[in-house]
C-alpha cells in the first residue's frame, strides 16, 4: 500500500500507526496556526511578486488560507494526527479547497524554515503580551510604594531582623528586579526577531525569491544571513525560556515572602481574600494558596530550561526531528509566566501592610544596633571597636530582657564615654531609617525622588520628545496628556483607502496621526489625509471617538474618526509603504491598532 503522506513519493508503504502517534505534533503545534497561516500567506504574495507562481494563483492560494483561518477560529476544522503537524494539515485542506494549486505554496520553502518562521512569530507576540504584563505589574508596585510611603518595616538578612526600612523602599526592590527582567525580554526581542523564511531545508533555494520583502510584509527588522544556522537554531528560545526562569525566580522570592510575611508568626501583611483558599477541615484557615502555586509553577519554568537546553546539547547541523520537542516546553513556560504575572497584577495592588504589627516587630531584635555603632563611629571611634561596643550593648540587653531603647542614657555611657543624650535619636527606627541618605538608601526623601524618576520612566509622554515606544521600540512623537489623534477613512469609488505601515507595528490601518496643538481635530483629518494619501477630501460626518488605553501599543489612547470622500488616485506618502483601495469583503491581513473594530463599526453604520 503506497504511502498516502504528501511527502511519501518514495516509500512504497504507509507509516505504521503506532509510528503516526508516536511522531505527530498537530496535538500541540495547532496553536500555531495563526503564524503558519500568516507565514503562508506572505510566502505567496512574495512568489507571485517574483513570477515564481501567477498572480491569480497567489490570490487563489491566499483565499484558500483565509478560508482556513475562518474554519479553525470557529471550530470547523478537523486537525489530523495522520498530517503529523500544523503545516501538513494546513497544506493538505488548502489543497482540498483550491486544488492542485494549492501544491505550489510550499515550492521555495520546506518545513524546516517554516517552523522556524512560525515559531520566531509566536514567540514575538508572545513576548510582547509578556512585556506589557510586566510594565502592569511595575506600575503596581509603584501605587503600592506610593501608597505606604510613611510605613516602616524590618528589613532581613539570613532572615534575622536587620535594620529597619521604609515598606515602600522593600517594594521597590521587587521593581527594580521585575524592570530587569522587562528589558531582558525587549532585549530578547532583538533576536527572536529574525527572518528565517528563504533558508529552505538548510542550503537555500534556487528559486528567485525575495526575502526582504517578505520580512518587510511580517514585520521582521532582520533576515537570517546563514541558512544552515537559521533551520538549527534554537537560541532564541532558549535565551526566551531563560528570561522566564529568571522572571519566574523572582516571582517565587515575592510569593515566598508574601507567605511569610502574611502568617501568624510574622502576621506583617494581609493578602486579599480573593487570592487565598480555606481548609477543608478547618474553618478558621486562610491558605496563600495563590502564592504557593506560583512558587511551584516556578519550577515548571527551570524544567523547561534545562529539558531545551539539553534537547540542543549535541544535536548536528541542521535539522533534526528531536527538535520538535521544543515547542512543549515553550507553550508551557508561556502559559505558566503568563498565569503567574497576572496573579501578581491581582494580588499587589490589594496588599496591606499591617502597621501595628510593623510596629511591634521593630521594637525587637535590636533593629538599631548598627545606627549605634555609626554613631559611635562618627564621634571618632573606629567602627570595628565600635562594632564590639555594641555588641557588649547588646549582649548587656538581652541579659536584662530589655531592648536598646529601653536601657538608659547612664547605662549605655557606661560603655563608652562617647555616648550622649543625642544618642536617643538614633536609636528611634523612624529617625534610623531616614539617616540612610546615600543614593539608593532608604531614606523617605530618597524613596520619593526615586518615586519620581520611575513615574518619569514609566512614562512615554514627556511634552516635545521623540521617545522610544516602551512596547514596540519604534520612535514616535509625544505631546501633552491626553494623547489626541485623529484616524479618517477615506471613500474612493465605493472603496476605502487603507495604509499599509512601513514603521512598526507593522499592518495595514487607517490614516491618521497626531493632533498638533493649533489645530482642530478637523483641520488635523485633513492635513494627515493629505500627507499620507495625497488626496484632498471632503469630510462628511463624524464616525466616534474611540478611547481605550489598550487600543495601541505605542499609547495612543484617544482618537476622533471622520469620514470623508475624495476622487483620483492615493499615493504613499509619510509613513505609508503603500496604500490599496479595500471593501468589507476584501480587507487585508494584518489589520494594525484596533482598526478592525473601528472598520467594523463603519461597515454596519454605511452602506459602502
Amino acid at each position: 500500500m503506497k504511502n498516502k503522506k504528501l511527502w511519501g513519493g518514495r516509500f512504497s508503504s504507509s507509516t505504521d500507526s503506532v509510528m503516526e502517534t508516536f511522531s505527530e505534533s498537530i496535538s500541540f503545534d495547532k496553536r500555531l496556526y495563526e503564524y503558519d497561516i500568516a507565514g503562508s500567506i506572505a510566502h505567496a504574495q512574495m512568489l507571485a511578486k517574483q513570477g515564481i507562481i501567477k498572480d491569480e494563483e497567489a490570490d487563489k492560494i491566499i483565499e484558500g488560507l483565509r478560508k482556513i483561518k475562518r474554519m479553525i477560529e470557529e471550530g470547523e476544522f478537523e486537525f489530523r494526527i495522520e498530517d503529523e503537524d500544523i503545516h501538513m494539515n494546513i497544506e493538505r485542506k488548502l489543497i482540498e479547497i483550491v486544488g492542485k494549486v494549492g501544491g505550489k505554496l510550499h515550492t521555495a520553502r520546506s518545513r524546516n524554515d517554516q517552523i522556524a518562521l512560525d515559531i520566531r512569530l509566536f514567540l514575538r507576540d508572545a513576548t510582547i503580551h509578556i512585556i506589557d504584563r510586566l510594565t502592569d505589574i511595575l506600575k503596581h508596585f509603584l501605587s503600592l510604594a506610593e501608597k505606604y510611603i510613611d510605613v516602616v518595616m524590618p528589613g532581613f538578612t539570613h532572615l534575622q531582623h536587620a535594620q529597619p526600612v521604609l515598606f515602600s523602599h522593600y517594594i521597590l526592590a521587587y521593581y527594580e528586579k521585575f524592570k530587569r527582567d522587562r528589558d531582558r525580554f525587549r532585549d530578547t526581542l532583538k533576536r527572536i526577531d529574525v527572518l528565517p523564511l528563504g533558508s529552505g531545508a538548510l542550503a537555500g533555494t534556487s528559486f528567485p525569491i525575495d526575502r526582504k520583502y517578505v520580512a518587510e510584509q511580517l514585520g521582521f527588522s532582520k533576515i537570517s544571513r546563514n541558512s544552515m544556522d537559521a533551520v538549527s537554531d534554537r537560541d532564541f528560545a532558549i535565551e526566551f525560556l531563560s528570561d522566564v526562569a529568571i522572571c519566574a525566580m523572582h516571582a517565587s522570592r515575592f510569593a515566598e515572602e508574601m507567605v511569610i510575611f502574611s502568617s501568624q508568626e510574622f502576621d506583617f501583611i494581609e493578602l486579599p481574600d480573593e487570592f487565598c483558599t480555606g481548609s477543608s477541615i478547618m474553618p478558621q484557615k486562610k491558605n496563600p494558596d495563590a502564592m504557593e502555586l506560583i512558587r511551584g509553577k516556578t519550577a515548571r519554568t527551570y524544567g523547561n530550561l534545562i529539558q531545551m537546553l539539553v534537547l540542543m546539547k549535541a544535536l548536528p547541523l541542521t535539522y533534526n526531528r528531536d527538535m520538535q520537542e521544543d515547542k512543549e516546553s515553550l507553550f508551557d513556560s508561556i502559559d505558566t509566566i503568563i498565569g503567574t504575572l497576572d496573579v501578581l497584577s491581582g494580588v499587589i495592588p490589594k496588599i496591606k501592610p499591617k502597621i501595628e504589627s510593623l510596629q511591634k516587630a521593630l521594637d525587637k531584635g535590636f533593629i538599631t544596633a548598627t545606627d549605634l555603632a555609626d554613631y559611635l563611629a562618627k564621634k571618632g571611634m573606629p567602627f570595628r571597636e565600635a562594632h564590639k561596643v555594641v555588641g557588649q550593648i547588646v549582649a548587656y540587653a538581652e541579659k536584662n530582657n530589655k531592648e536598646l531603647n529601653e536601657i538608659s542614657i547612664e547605662e549605655l555611657k557606661s560603655f563608652s564615654d562617647l555616648i550622649e543624650n543625642d544618642v536617643l535619636d538614633v536609636l528611634h527606627y523612624r529617625k534610623a531609617v531616614n539617616s540612610r541618605t546615600s543614593y539608593g538608601g532608604t531614606a523617605k526623601d530618597n524613596v520619593l525622588n526615586i518615586i519620581e524618576e520611575i513615574k518619569k520612566e514609566l512614562s512615554i509622554r514627556q511634552d516635545g520628545n521623540t521617545v522610544k515606544c516602551p512596547r514596540c521600540g519604534y520612535p514616535v512623537k509625544v505631546y501633552k496628556n491626553p494623547i489626541p489623534t485623529t484616524d479618517i477613512i477615506i471613500k474612493v469609488d465605493d472603496k476605502i483607502v487603507l495604509i499599509k505601515r512601513k514603521n512598526p507595528p507593522y499592518g495595514w490601518a487607517i490614516p491618521g496621526g497626531f493632533i498638533d496643538y493649533g489645530e482642530s481635530a478637523e483641520q488635523a483629518a485633513i492635513r494627515e489625509a493629505k500627507e499620507e494619501t495625497g488626496l484632498d477630501v471632503e469630510l462628511e460626518s463624524v464616525l466616534g471617538v474611540y478611547s481605550d488605553p489598550d487600543r495601541d501599543p505605542r499609547q495612543h489612547t484617544i482618537t476622533t474618526v471622520f469620514i470623508a470622500k475624495a476622487k483620483g488616485r492615493p499615493k504613499a506618502g509619510d509613513d505609508a509603504e503603500s496604500l490599496g483601495l479595500f471593501d468589507k469583503d476584501n480587507l487585508p491581513e494584518t489589520i494594525a491598532f484596533d482598526h478592525k473594530k473601528i472598520l467594523k463599526d463603519f461597515f454596519e453604520k454605511h452602506n459602502v
